[in-house]
C-alpha cells in the first residue's frame, strides 16, 4: 500500500541547541551503533573499525581495552533484554555475541548470511534473535542454540536496513533499502501486513510504540507514523535534511531524530511539538540514536567516529512525573511462546506553552 500525504504542521523552533555533556571519541571509523547497560553507568560502542568499546558515562572514560573481533565491521548492536549480552552484525555476514565485560561467547560466531548484517532485533522475551542482512533476507535463530528456526525470509527489499520485534514479539518490522516496509509474523516468516510502500528513501530505522499500535520509521526527509494493523499513515515529522536513525524514549512521550547535516530534533509524539535541538560539534551523518533505559539520557553517533550524550530535562526541561501505578500486565512473546516478566507503567505529562499531555509507558 502506498503511504498517503498528510498535511504537516510547520513547527515552532525552541530554544538554542544544547551542547552534549559528554563526548566520547576513541573509534578510528564512524560508529555504527550502541547499546545503553542496564547498570545506568554504561555505554557501548560498534563501529566500522571493527571494533566495540565500553564507557562510563559519568566520566566519559573509555574502560578496559576495545573489544576486538573477526570479522570486519560493525554495523549494528542489540543487548538482551535481561541485560547480560550484546549481540552484534559484521561485515562478513556473522552474528556475534559477547558478555557486557568484553568476552565474546565461546560457541563462536553465526553463520548465514552472505553479505553485511546491517540489522538486529533480540525478541522481547530474550529467546530468538532476528538478524537482517544486505543479501536481502532475515534469519531468525533461537539464541540457546544458534540455530535458525524461521527464515531465511527473502524479504525482495535488497537491503534489510532496519529490524524491530513488536512488544509482543509475535511480529517484526523490517526496513528496506527499496523503500518500503514489512511486518512480518515471527513464527512463520509470513507477510502479517501488506506492504508499505513509496517511502521515498531507504527506510534505516522502525521503532514500535510501547503498546505495539503504532509503528514509526525514518527514511528520505520525514519520520512516519504508521497504525501498525493497518499500516495507514498518521502523521509525518518534517526534516530538513536525510535521516537515518529515531528513538523513543521509555519514560517520555518523546521521539528523537538523527541524520545528515549533524540534524538531531526532539519531538513529543502527542502534540507533535519540537521539543528541543541538541548541538553537535559538526555537521557530519548521525547513524544511530538511543535513550538510556531510565530515559534520563538520550545519545547518538555517527561518521565522526564520536558519540555524544546529553541528560534529557537540559534539552526539555518542561518532563514531569506525575504518577506511578502498580505492575503492568503480563506480555507473552506470542511468536515463540517464551515467558515474560512484567513491567512496571509510569506516567508521564508534558507541559508545552501552557498545555499538557500524558500517557502510559513500559520502563
Amino acid at each position: 500500500m502506498a503511504a498517503r500525504s498528510i498535511p504537516r504542521q510547520i513547527p515552532q523552533l525552541p530554544p538554542a541547541p544544547t551542547p552534549p555533556k559528554q563526548n566520547f571519541e576513541g573509534h578510528a571509523r564512524a560508529i555504527r551503533d550502541f547499546v545503553f547497560l542496564h547498570d545506568n553507568i554504561h555505554i557501548v560502542t560498534g563501529s566500522e573499525d571493527g571494533t566495540m568499546r565500553k564507557w562510563n558515562y559519568d566520566t566519559g572514560l573509555l574502560v578496559g581495552k576495545p573489544w576486538s573481533g573477526e570479522g570486519g565491521s560493525i554495523y549494528t548492536l542489540v543487548l538482551s533484554p535481561d541485560g547480560k549480552t550484546i549481540a552484534c552484525g559484521r561485515a562478513d555476514g556473522s552474528v556475534q555475541r559477547w558478555n557486557t565485560d568484553g568476552k565474546m561467547m565461546l560457541e563462536g560466531a553465526w553463520t548465514g548470511h552472505s553479505d553485511w548484517v546491517r540489522s538486529l532485533s533480540w525478541s522481547p522475551c530474550g529467546g530468538h534473535i532476528a538478524s537482517g542482512s544486505d543479501d536481502g533476507t532475515i534469519l531468525i535463530r533461537r539464541v540457546k542454540s544458534g540455530i535458525s528456526e524461521v527464515g531465511p525470509i527473502k524479504t525482495k527489499q535488497y537491503r534489510v536496513c532496519a529490524l524491530a520485534y513488536s512488544p509482543s514479539g509475535n511480529r517484526i518490522a523490517s526496513g528496506g533499502w527499496n523503500t518500503t516496509i514489512c511486518i512480518w509474523d515471527s513464527k512463520t516468516g509470513e507477510l502479517a501486513l501488506g506492504l508499505i510502500q513509496d517511502l521515498g528513501y531507504e527506510v534505516t530505522s522502525v521503532v514500535w510504540s510501547s503498546d505495539g499500535t503504532k509503528l514509526y520509521s525514518a527514511s528520505d526527509k520525514l519520520a512516519r507514523v504508521f497504525d501498525s494493523t493497518s499500516g495507514a499513515l498518521l502523521h509525518c515529522f518534517q526534516h530538513d535534511d536525510i535521516l537515518y536513525s529515531i528513538a523513543l524514549s521509555p519514560a517520555y512521550n518523546i521521539l528523537v531524530c538523527v541524520g545528515d547535516q549533524g540534524v538531531v530534533q526532539l519531538w513529543d509524539t502527542e502534540s507533535h511539538q519540537l521539543l528541543g535541538q541538541p548541538s553537535v560539534q559538526n555537521r557530519q551523518i548521525l547513524c544511530c540514536a538511543s535513550f538510556s533505559r531510565d530515559g534520563r539520557y538520550l545519545a547518538c553517533g555517527g561518521h565522526d567516529r564520536t558519540l555524544a550524550m546529553w541528560p534529557v530535562n537540559d534539552i526539555a526541561s518542561q518532563l514531569i512525573a506525575i504518577t506511578k501505578s502498580p505492575w503492568g500486565d503480563h506480555v507473552a512473546d506470542e511468536g515463540h511462546n517464551d515467558s515474560c516478566d512484567s513491567f512496571p507503567w509510569v506516567t508521564f505529562v508534558f507541559i508545552w506553552h501552557g498545555t499538557s499531555t500524558h500517557d502510559k509507558y513500559s520502563l
